[in-house]
């Protein structure tokens, strides 16, 4: 077989039923090979920008390996700020790149590129399909590093006139290794951690979502009568919000971190790289920690781990649990969680908070993707959301929500996908809009439209003393009306709180079309917790 079909078989073998990308002539071979098959289905963006995203969501809201094919040297400098975000997320992706014909390579013919160089730099590891003889050797090699945790792109690079020449090898799932379970004394070491604690914390990340162990996270909780934080900018919801021992997200500064944490002794880390932040602050974190998860390469925020375990965190906390359970640890009494915060007082303008909290109630049962920047941290608010069911992009970029959408909704036909996307954001990889009206998928895109950065002018508050001219998007005011008719996506609007009341009376029943909902907001309010975001 050629190797083009050996290669989607093998992604056939490994569970893999998409490949999202904008294709170019050096793809042709790829996705000539990809129409003849059944079980895989090549979905294509209109560019790299909004290709990565797309894949990253569908891995992220499918809990499986994503892909994506990137066109040659521009394909992949144009993906390479989503393989960042990717990355920083902890996303398992392969990313497929198209190399330029190796038969005149020595020409520096167009589309020529240090391809191995760019991705390297936003990729954990880098193959190559150079020979024939090689070829199905670097396909599982590349896969098997793609599906070994700790998670991040993989690329591999894929010449045309190789993928078309024939090879003898059988298709078949590789095998990747896992994180083993904690031995006995490592569990014994890490229940004595949190036994001797009297007021212990832990603080979930990524890796609980890969590990599938969200359940045994909060059933550790509720024997230590602990609150569960998530690590701040984690790209997935690690445990459910309307479990009675989430106590949210902790925010992207360490001054309030160390505000938030201070009632706590001891801290448990569950997987993740460390604590993401925004603009510097200071603060020390005394209290005991450990931590168990996928990178032996993550330092503690402050001093060293007390204990700190690799290990595949769904069997390493459930043993801990049992341990404790035998040593029948006296719980102490459960702290406050969710600090309360009141809904501003309704009046004729849409207020942000409002609007968020309302949305909220009427799509609980969907899954949220977010990137609407200073409202992000009032979604986290009052969310009630099952594990896994939170998306954001992680990184601290923009220009990744809407894209992930079409990925997770691509994932996940029967769901309702809920994406709320700032203005600014919104423009980024709006031609995604087109893949989803291609694949008649039924997003509701909600657009809070305040013609303002207001992140930017949040943190401009702070650094600079004031707002910046420079951060207003207006004018022109930006027709997401015109954007939308132009991708064939059904289009509403809403300034005042009873408009939005009649359209989400038309949506009892959820959304039966792509549709954006543009709310327009006065950009003088700001979310009630606003000044948590930095």
């Amino acid at each position: 077989m050629k190797v083009s079909e050996f290669l989607l078989r093998t992604l056939e073998a490994n569970g893999v039923r998409h490949i999202f990308g904008n294709p170019g002539t050096t793809e042709i071979p790829l996705v000539r090979a990809c129409e003849k098959r059944r079980k895989l289905k090549y979905i294509v963006a209109l560019s790299e920008v909004a290709a990565v995203p797309m894949a990253d969501g569908y891995a992220r809201a499918t809990r499986s390996l994503g892909v994506v094919n990137l066109h040659v040297a521009p394909g992949l400098g144009n993906g390479m700020g989503n393989l960042y975000t990717a990355g920083i997320a902890g996303t398992p992706l392969l990313a497929l790149i198209g190399g330029q014909d190796r038969r005149f390579l020595h020409t520096h013919p167009i589309l020529w590129g240090p391809i191995e160089k760019m991705a390297g730099a936003v990729c954990k590891a880098v193959f190559a399909l150079n020979t024939r003889y090689d070829a199905a050797a670097n396909v599982r090699r590349a896969l098997r590093t793609a599906l070994t945790p700790p998670y991040s792109p993989v690329a591999l690079i894929c010449p045309p006139d190789l993928l078309e020449q024939d090879i003898d090898a059988p298709p078949a799932a590789v095998h990747a290794p896992r994180p083993a379970a904690l031995d006995a004394a490592e569990t014994k070491r890490l229940a004595a951690f949190l036994a001797r604690a009297k007021r212990p914390a832990l603080i979930a990340a990524e890796d609980v979502h890969w590990s599938d162990a969200a359940q045994a996270v909060e059933e550790l909780a509720r024997l230590l009568r602990a609150p569960v934080y998530v690590a701040p900018y984690t790209g997935v919801l690690p445990v459910s919000s309307a479990a009675a021992c989430y106590a949210g997200y902790l925010p992207p500064s360490m001054k309030q971190i160390v505000e938030r944490l201070a009632p706590h002794d001891a801290l448990l880390f569950v997987g993740g790289r460390g604590f993401r932040t925004t603009l510097y602050s200071e603060g020390r974190l005394p209290q005991r920690k450990a931590w168990l998860g996928h990178d032996a390469s993550v330092m503690a925020p402050d001093g060293e781990f007390e204990l700190a375990c690799v290990a595949d965190a769904r069997g390493a906390l459930r043993a801990v649990a049992r341990e404790l359970g035998r040593r029948k640890r006296a719980a102490g009494k459960q702290q406050p969680l969710r600090p309360a915060v009141e809904l501003p007082p309704p009046q004729d303008k849409l207020h942000p908070t409002r609007a968020i909290h309302t949305l909220l109630d009427q799509f609980g049962a969907a899954l949220w993707l977010d990137e609407s920047g200073l409202s992000t941290s009032d979604v986290r608010q009052w969310m009630k959301l099952p594990a896994g069911d939170y998306l954001i992009n992680g990184s601290g970029g923009i220009g990744w929500g809407l894209a992930a959408a079409v990925g997770a909704a691509i994932g996940n036909p029967k769901r309702q996908i809920v994406a709320v996307i700032g203005d600014g954001s919104a423009l980024y990889a709006s031609e995604a809009l087109w893949t989803a009206a291609h694949h008649a998928t039924k997003i509701l895109l909600v657009i809070l439209s305040n013609r303002r950065y207001a992140t930017l002018n949040e943190a401009a508050g702070r650094l600079a003393g004031g707002a910046l001219d420079s951060f207003t998007i207006e004018p022109p005011v930006i027709d997401f009306g015109g954007l939308a008719t132009l991708y064939d996506w059904d289009y509403a609007q809403a300034s005042t709180a009873a408009q939005l009341d009649i359209f989400l009376a038309s949506a009892r029943r959820g959304i039966s079309r792509n549709t954006v909902l543009e709310l327009k907001l006065d950009p003088s309010l700001k979310p009630v917790t606003a000044s948590r975001h930095f």
